[in-house]
C-alpha cells in the first residue's frame, strides 16, 4: 500500500513538473496557447493547446510557485479563434509583485476570440405551444405563434430571480436573459412601447430617503383594464419613474385589488409613490414622463421578441423573430467576472469579446499597470470593467443623510491602468468604473480610458448607469464616442480628472434632471477639466424634461469647461432653466471658448442664495465629505485650491466666470447669477450663414478636430 501511494506521489509531482516544463519557450517569453480544439491534459504549446483559460492560468500560478512568487519573464496566453463558454470566472492573483515580467491574455495572430458567460440553445428543440392552460392566457392574435422549450433538458438549471434593482440599489447581476443573434429579447411587457400613469396614491409606502425603514411598499391605483388579463399571474414586476425623473426603479407587485384597481407594492420606493396625475402637496406635478410598464407576464407575449420563463418549471416561451432552427439563440449564465485581477500587474488583455453573462466583464482589485485593448463587451448583465466595486453581494446601504450608496469602491491601487480601442454595448448597468488616485494626498492615479466606443449601457438600470463613472485624482477619458443612452454618459467625482475630445450624441433621451456629463454635491471634488468636446442632439424625447450637456449639481465647484462644441443640446423643460450647460448651486467654475450652435440657452444657473448656502454646509453629508473624507483645509488642499481658503466662513456671491464664448442662434443665459466677460452672439439673420457647421467653426475658433478613430476601432474589435 505505501508503495502504491509513493508511485501516485511521484507520478503526481511528475505531472506537474510535466505542466510547467513543456510551454514553449524564447529567451524572452514563455508561451501557452489555447483552443477550442484542445485539452486541458495537453501541454499548452502551439501544437497540444490548453481548452480553457483555467488550465493556462493553473500553468502559470505553478510557474509563480517554482519562481518563488515571481513570474521569471514575461508570459503570454494566446487564444487561436472560436467561441469558448465560460462556466466559471478565473482570478489571476499575486501576479509580478516587484518584477519587470508581464503577462499577456491575447488573441492570436488578431484571430477572432469570444468568451461566453451563457450556454446555446438549440432552436431545433423549440415546438409550438400546445398547452391548453397556457393557450388560454396568451393573447388570442399570438397563442399560436408561440413556441415553448424545457430549459432543463437543455442543461440550464438555474435562471436567477428577479430583484428590485435601480436607483437607490447598487447594482447586482442579472437573472437569466435571452439573446438572439447577438440581440437581447424582450421579457413580456404591456403596453409595448411607452408608459402608464401612476393613478391614485393610496399609500405613499415608507420613504427611506427621509429615514423611514419600516420597509412598507406603497399601494397606487391603474386606470385600465388589461390587470382583468392576469389573474394567474405570480410574479409581476413594475419598471418606471414612480417620484422624480432622475430615478428609477423595478418593483414587484405585491397583490392586486380588482374592485378598487389598485396595485399593493412589495418594496418600498426610495421616495414614496406619487401620483402622475394627482400628486399630493409639495410634491411635482404635471411630469409626464412618472410612469411604468408592466413586465414579466405571459399573458402579454404579443409580439415578435418577447418571451417569458416560467421559473418553477424552467419552460421558456418565446414569440420568435426569426426561424429558431436559423437563429443562434443563447442564455446568460456567468455570474462572477470573466476575469478578476487581484493584487497584479503588468497584465494586457487583449483582442477578446466578452459577451452574454448575468455579471461584468473583468474586475480589478489592487492592481495597477493594466492594460485591457481592443476588446469587445456587450450583453452584459451589469458592466464592462470595474475598478474597485464587485457588484454583486453587497449590502444595500444609504449615506449619511439617506441617500443611496449606489457604489461601494474597494480602494486599491489603480495607477496607470489603461483601457482603449474598445467597443461597450448593450450592458446592464454601466460600461466602466474607473477609479485610482489618493484624494486627501490628490496623488493621481493616471488611469486613462481612450479611443472607446459606448452605445446603450444602461439597459437594465436605465438611470444612473454612466457608461464611465469616474472617481479618484487625475483620471483621464479621451477621444471617446459615446451615444444613444438613456441617461448620463459619464458621471465624475474626484479631483483634476480631464475629459477631453470625446464626442457626445443622443445622450439622457429619458431623462429629467440630468446632464450627459454630470457631477453632483461635491465641493471637495475640484479641478476637473472639460475640454475639446462635441456635444450634439442631447435632447430628450420627452419635451417636458430637463437635461443639459454638462451638469454641475447640488454646490459642486472649481471645474473648468472650455473649447467644447454644443449644437442643439439642452432642454429648460419643467425647470425652465436648464441650458447647454447648467448648473444647480455650482461656483468657482470657469467656461471659456466654447461654441454654441442652435441651442435653446448657452448656460443656466439656479443660484443659491447666502443663507441656503450656509445651511448647506452645515449638513453632515457635506461635512463629512470636507473635512472626513479628505480635509480641504490641509496644506495639500489649501495649496491646490486656493479658492478653498475660508471657505465655510466667505459669505456673498458664489459666481460662474462665463467669458469668450460664441453663440451661434442661441441665448447666453436664461437664469442665473455670472460674470460675464467678451461673449459674442452671433444670432441675427445676417451675422451667420445658414449653413454654417462643425468644420467651418473650428476654423473660426481653431479648435482642434474631433479625433475619434471609429475606423481604427472597428478594425481593432472586428479583427
Amino acid at each position: 500500500m505505501k508503495n502504491i501511494l509513493l508511485v501516485a506521489i511521484l507520478l503526481h509531482l511528475l505531472i506537474h513538473r510535466v505542466i510547467a516544463t513543456t510551454y514553449e519557450e524564447t529567451n524572452r517569453t514563455i508561451t501557452y496557447y489555447v483552443s477550442t480544439n484542445g485539452s486541458d491534459k495537453n501541454s499548452g504549446n502551439f501544437n497540444h493547446p490548453f481548452a480553457t483559460l483555467d488550465r493556462a492560468v493553473r500553468a502559470v500560478d505553478i510557474i509563480i510557485k517554482e519562481s518563488t512568487g515571481k513570474l521569471p519573464k514575461p508570459i503570454e496566453i494566446l487564444f487561436r479563434g472560436g467561441l469558448y463558454h465560460i462556466t466559471r470566472g478565473i482570478t489571476v492573483t499575486g501576479i509580478n509583485p516587484g518584477s519587470e515580467a508581464s503577462m499577456k491574455i491575447s488573441a492570436y495572430n488578431n484571430e477572432n476570440v469570444i468568451f461566453s458567460g451563457g450556454k446555446k440553445i438549440k432552436g431545433k428543440n423549440f415546438r409550438v405551444c400546445k398547452q391548453k392552460s397556457i393557450l388560454e392566457r396568451l393573447p388570442t392574435e399570438s397563442g399560436k405563434k408561440v413556441l415553448v422549450i424545457d430549459l432543463k433538458k437543455e442543461g440550464v438549471l438555474e435562471w436567477g430571480s428577479l430583484k428590485q434593482h435601480g436607483f437607490g440599489t447598487i447594482p447586482e447581476p442579472a437573472p437569466l436573459e435571452l439573446f438572439i443573434n447577438g440581440t437581447p429579447q424582450t421579457l413580456a411587457r404591456y403596453p409595448n412601447i411607452g408608459i402608464l400613469k401612476v393613478g391614485k396614491v393610496y399609500d405613499k409606502g415608507s420613504i427611506p430617503r427621509d429615514g423611514d425603514f419600516s420597509n412598507r411598499g406603497p399601494e397606487f391605483g391603474y386606470e385600465y383594464d388589461r390587470p382583468d388579463r392576469w389573474k394567474l399571474a405570480r410574479d409581476i414586476w413594475l419598471h418606471g419613474k414612480f417620484s422624480y425623473g432622475f430615478n428609477d426603479d423595478h418593483l414587484r407587485i405585491e397583490s392586486i385589488d380588482y374592485s378598487k384597481k389598485s396595485f399593493k407594492i412589495r418594496q418600498p420606493h426610495i421616495y414614496g409613490a406619487m401620483s402622475t396625475d394627482h400628486p399630493e402637496p409639495n410634491e411635482p406635478e404635471g411630469l409626464t414622463f412618472r410612469g411604468y410598464y408592466t413586465y414579466n407576464l405571459l399573458e402579454e407575449i404579443d409580439q415578435p421578441g418577447e418571451y417569458y420563463l416560467d421559473r418553477i418549471t424552467g419552460l421558456l416561451y418565446l414569440y420568435p423573430s426569426s426561424l429558431p432552427e436559423q437563429s443562434d439563440i443563447e442564455v446568460s449564465l456567468l455570474e462572477s467576472p470573466f476575469i478578476t485581477i487581484q493584487n497584479s500587474n503588468n497584465i494586457n488583455i487583449k483582442g477578446i469579446h466578452f459577451t452574454c453573462a448575468r455579471g461584468m466583464g473583468i474586475y480589478l482589485e489592487k492592481s495597477h499597470d493594466i492594460t485591457i485593448d481592443s476588446c469587445q463587451f456587450s450583453n452584459l448583465g451589469t458592466i464592462a470593467v470595474s475598478m474597485g466595486e464587485p457588484l454583486k453581494d453587497n449590502k444595500q446601504d444609504l449615506d449619511i443623510d439617506f441617500g443611496p450608496k449606489q457604489y461601494l469602491i474597494k480602494d486599491g491601487e489603480f495607477k496607470n491602468i489603461t483601457i482603449s480601442n474598445c467597443l461597450i454595448f448593450n450592458t446592464g448597468t454601466g460600461g466602466i468604473i474607473l477609479h485610482g488616485g489618493d484624494r486627501k494626498s490628490l496623488e493621481p492615479g493616471n488611469n486613462l480610458v481612450y479611443n472607446c466606443e459606448f452605445h446603450n449601457t444602461d439597459r437594465i438600470n436605465n438611470t444612473y448607469s454612466p457608461a464611465v463613472k469616474i472617481n479618484g485624482v487625475q483620471n483621464i477619458v479621451r477621444n471617446c464616442y459615446f451615444h444613444n443612452m438613456h441617461h448620463q454618459a459619464i458621471y465624475f467625482n474626484g479631483n483634476d480628472n480631464i475629459i477631453e475630445y470625446n464626442e457626445f450624441e443622443r445622450i439622457c433621451t429619458d431623462a429629467h434632471d440630468m446632464g450627459a456629463v454630470y457631477t453632483c454635491r461635491n465641493p471637495s471634488a475640484r479641478g476637473t477639466l472639460i475640454q475639446y468636446n462635441y456635444f450634439s442632439d442631447i435632447i430628450p424625447n420627452d419635451n417636458e424634461a430637463s437635461i443639459s450637456g454638462i451638469y454641475f449639481d447640488d454646490g459642486s465647484g472649481g471645474h473648468n469647461v472650455k473649447n467644447n462644441f454644443f449644437l442643439k443640446t439642452g432642454n429648460p423643460g419643467k425647470f425652465s432653466f436648464f441650458a447647454a450647460i447648467f448648473s444647480n448651486g455650482a461656483h468657482d467654475i470657469e467656461i471659456s471658448g466654447n461654441i454654441f450652435m442652435d441651442c435653446l440657452a448657452a448656460i443656466g444657473n439656479n443660484h443659491w442664495e447666502d443663507d441656503y448656502w450656509s445651511e448647506w454646509l452645515k449638513g453632515p453629508l457635506i461635512q463629512n465629505r470636507l473635512r472626513n473624507e479628505v480635509n480641504i483645509m490641509s496644506e495639500v488642499y489649501q495649496n491646490r485650491y486656493p479658492q478653498l481658503k475660508d471657505f465655510f466662513t466667505i459669505t456673498g456671491r458664489r459666481l460662474i466666470l462665463a467669458k469668450d464664448n460664441i453663440m451661434i442662434r442661441t441665448p447666453l443665459a436664461r437664469f442665473g447669477d455670472f460674470m460675464l466677460q467678451n461673449n459674442i452672439a452671433l444670432n441675427g439673420i445676417g451675422d451667420v450663414p445658414d449653413a454654417l457647421d462643425y468644420v467651418e467653426i473650428q476654423k473660426y475658433m481653431n479648435i482642434k478636430p474631433f479625433p475619434f478613430d471609429k475606423v481604427g476601432l472597428q478594425k481593432q474589435i472586428q479583427h
